[in-house]
């Protein structure tokens, strides 16, 4: 008899995870198929020099977006599972302590912007740039939706203005408005994403929503690594374009977000797996180790199939698709994708295993990957770009990514069976 409810409780999870990664999966190819035919028209209408400039303050406030996310989202979802918190307070906390994030990364981007830049446009880029983080700190009701595995609400929410504010962009196109005007109307769509999350969970739940300093105290407390890591992530995801504004000027910005918009267009794939195996990864962790380390394998082999088919085609077709969507003026992306679109294979790999590290409480290891990961960035990057430019910046990223995400866990022995997991899912069909 209890064999028998064993099974019938996995058979929903399973179901239940299931339609949670169809509906995150239609998601991503909804944003996919429009946010790349919008970005396209948009990358074109504006040109190098204004995308690249869009781009470099995109960038700049990615850098510090990590002060605004906190890496709290795997440690909220398993605190909501395993109750470990009243929901008005944990919600509450986690709330407060984005929007408090986000502020302070809008202080410091803003800062820097006046101070080495003195140009007020990209002061005013800035600022509505990084307003985005603020609405995204109502993104807490989503990690709520996660624990049940409903995630087709937040996606029915977040499309509705996403496709509202492609629209807009297109008619702001059409009609020759200035680059301002499409920062504006990407804020909007953040707002519209953030109002739609509030009014379906509940505006009197909203206000129910209390910070506890303990509960905080608690989260820093099991949450340090994954802070500090999601800062230097973003550091050595996002150095690089800030490093080229800096050396080889904006618009070879504009070139190398050609060649990283196509190979971070995918990294959806490994969200959606990586979100929807989540809770049942905990689960298994929790009843049997040896269900939790198959499951992994799985994972780690489906991730590697999809990553290097991405890779593989990208290394045929770059030249035509570039040009054919882009344009002549974008041709010096070419040989920069060639290179970064392997940079995914690893970034596949390194999600699932940052989750492999939350679920086994060895989250430590995130912090300790990703500053080893950053000190190799900066320093390929200092030597690269003025010798390869925008292709020296390519080589750099691959090379930290794969250090971060896959040798760093050959080192250690507590993270060890990891590497192995990862080099097994290369025999995909074994």
């Amino acid at each position: 008899m209890k064999i028998k409810i064993i099974k019938k409780v996995t058979q929903i999870l399973t179901l239940n995870t299931s339609k949670n990664a169809l509906w995150l999966l239609i998601d991503k190819i909804i944003r996919l198929g429009i946010g790349l035919f919008v970005g396209i028209l948009v990358a074109r209408y504006l040109g190098p020099e204004f995308f690249g400039k869009w781009n470099y303050v995109i960038a700049l406030i990615a850098l510090m977006s990590a002060l605004s996310t906190l890496g709290l989202d795997q440690i909220l979802v398993k605190h909501l599972l395993e109750k470990t918190e009243n929901e008005d307070v944990i919600l509450g906390t986690a709330f407060w302590l984005r929007l408090t994030g986000s502020f302070a990364c809008t202080l410091i981007g803003c800062l820097y912007l006046y101070v080495f830049k003195s140009d007020k446009e990209l002061i005013l880029l800035g600022l509505l740039t990084s307003a985005n983080l603020w609405f995204q700190s109502f993104d807490v009701i989503d990690l709520k939706n996660q624990s049940l595995l409903l995630s087709k609400k937040t996606v029915l929410i977040k499309n509705s203005a996403f496709l509202l504010v492609a629209i807009v962009k297109l008619i702001i196109i059409y009609r020759g408005l200035s680059l301002m005007f499409l920062v504006l109307a990407t804020l909007i769509e953040f707002f519209l994403g953030a109002l739609g999350l509030v009014f379906n969970y509940g505006f009197e739940k909203v206000i129910k929503w209390k910070f506890n300093i303990k509960y905080c105290q608690l989260l820093f407390r099991q949450c340090w690594p994954l802070i500090l890591s999601g800062v230097i992530i973003m550091l050595y995801m996002r150095l690089d374009q800030v490093m080229i504004g800096e050396i080889l000027g904006d618009k070879f910005v504009g070139y190398y977000s050609i060649s990283t918009r196509f190979t971070e267009l995918w990294y959806f794939i490994p969200s959606i797996f990586v979100t929807s195996t989540f809770p049942s990864l905990i689960n298994k962790n929790n009843e049997e180790g040896l269900l939790y380390k198959q499951a992994c394998l799985k994972l780690l082999k489906i991730l590697f199939l999809l990553s290097f088919s991405i890779s593989i085609f990208f290394m045929f077709f770059s030249e035509p698709i570039i040009f054919h969507l882009y344009g002549d003026e974008y041709m010096s992306a070419v040989f920069t994708l060639k290179v970064s679109i392997w940079t995914g294979v690893f970034v596949f790999w390194g999600m699932a295993a940052g989750n492999f590290l939350v679920i086994e409480n060895l989250s430590r290891h995130n912090f300790t990957k990703s500053i080893q990961g950053l000190v190799i960035n900066i320093i390929l990057n200092v030597i690269l770009i003025p010798k390869y430019g925008i292709n020296g910046a390519a080589i750099a990223t691959l090379i930290s990514q794969s250090y971060a995400s896959y040798f760093y866990y050959a080192f250690y022995k507590e993270t060890r069976h990891i590497f192995k997991l990862q080099t097994q899912s290369i025999l995909i069909f074994k």
